[in-house]
């Protein structure tokens, strides 16, 4: 590694490893960059303009340092040849003009990404949590949202100047600041929320078969996306979740297109907590507490491999069928699994962070 801080496209791009990983040519270049992208999600947007502006520079063909080295090895070679001044001469003014056009035109691109850089950041922004992790973050209104783990959340640059719209992909928690000139609006992939002041729950994973809000004070307005738009009004305790159609696969074998269906149920539900002291399991993950309640092993695999960051395979269908309801508070992996062990019969072996499951 050439450097161990990267902190804008220049320090990727110096760096050795980083544009055999750009080239594609070394497997370890790849794992490395891969893992350091996972555990760096906030430089996600360097690494994509450093990776273009790599491919720009090399145009797809060559490493750049050998690039470089061909130039260098070229006027070396042509160096020693006394006789001819005035070719020398020409060609040595060619060669600076060159090197001014490369350095230029480096200079250029590098300029390029960094307004397009600008340009991206005045568009968005977006706050990332990782599998295992949760964060909590203050907005510009003074709106307070808890990611959970494995989610996105992102919005204008201009957020709060004269309207107030987020959108998200997996779970939050939001606590609303009142402003009744500017409406706050949650846009998922299968509804929209709009609130005024309070604090509610999401949870609109893509990869899970429903989606669900909570509400846990105030009013919100939800309005449901894919075909029939279903405008649902929510009360405190209340929980609304939508039941997604199967998503069809169409075409032939070599080119199949994922076709979005409509949605399939609504469901809405009042909810209370099993004892005054406790908040709704819905919500529990924000004190760190996993509440399983009757809920399939095919879906609690997703949220075991978010709050754990692991992976997990089920060999066999008959799995998936299993329900479980349990709490968690601060267990291991392991200790979970042998606690599920005793509800449903089924063994497991672990592989670092790969998870077998089968009977």
């Amino acid at each position: 590694m050439i450097n161990n801080k990267y902190e804008n496209v220049e320090d990727f791009l110096i760096d050795n490893t980083f544009q055999e990983y750009c080239a594609g040519d070394n497997q370890q270049c790849i794992q490395y960059w891969t893992n350091y992208l996972h555990k760096h999600p906030e430089q996600e947007a360097t690494m994509i303009q450093a990776k273009r502006l790599y491919h720009i520079l090399v145009g797809n063909k060559r490493p750049l340092d050998a690039q470089v080295g061909k130039l260098k090895a070229d006027i070396q070679a042509l160096a020693p040849i006394p006789t001819i001044t005035k070719f020398q001469f020409s060609f040595w003014i060619k060669t600076a003009a060159a090197l001014v056009i490369l350095t230029g035109g480096l200079l250029w691109a590098i300029q390029r990404s960094s307004v397009e850089g600008v340009a991206s950041q005045q568009r968005d922004v977006s706050y990332v949590t990782a599998n295992g992790e949760k964060k909590t973050i203050e907005l510009a209104d003074g709106s307070k949202v808890t990611l959970n783990a494995g989610s996105k959340l992102f919005m204008d640059k201009g957020f709060n100047v004269n309207e107030r719209h987020v959108h998200l992909t997996g779970e939050a928690f939001f606590d609303v600041s009142s402003n009744k000139e500017k409406p706050f609006i949650v846009h998922t992939q299968d509804f929209d929320i709009r609130v005024l002041g309070t604090s509610f729950n999401v949870k609109a994973y893509p990869e899970e078969t429903t989606s669900e809000a909570v509400l846990i004070h105030g009013l919100i307005e939800m309005k449901s996306k894919r075909g029939n738009e279903n405008l649902v009004l929510l009360k405190p305790n209340q929980k609304v979740t939508i039941y997604k159609a199967e998503e069809k696969i169409e075409g032939k074998e070599s080119v199949k297109k994922v076709k979005k269906s409509q949605l399939k149920e609504i469901a809405i539900q009042d909810l209370e907590p099993e004892e005054d002291n406790l908040t709704l399991p819905d919500v529990a993950w924000k004190e760190n507490r996993l509440e399983i309640i009757d809920q399939d092993f095919s879906s609690l695999q997703h949220v075991l491999e978010r709050w754990y960051d692991v992976e997990i395979q089920l060999q066999d269908e008959h799995l998936q069928d299993y329900r479980f309801t349990a709490t968690f508070n601060k267990e291991r992996i392991d200790q979970v699994l042998n606690a599920l062990q005793k509800v449903q019969p089924f063994k497991y072996k672990i592989y670092g962070k790969k998870i077998t499951i089968y009977k």
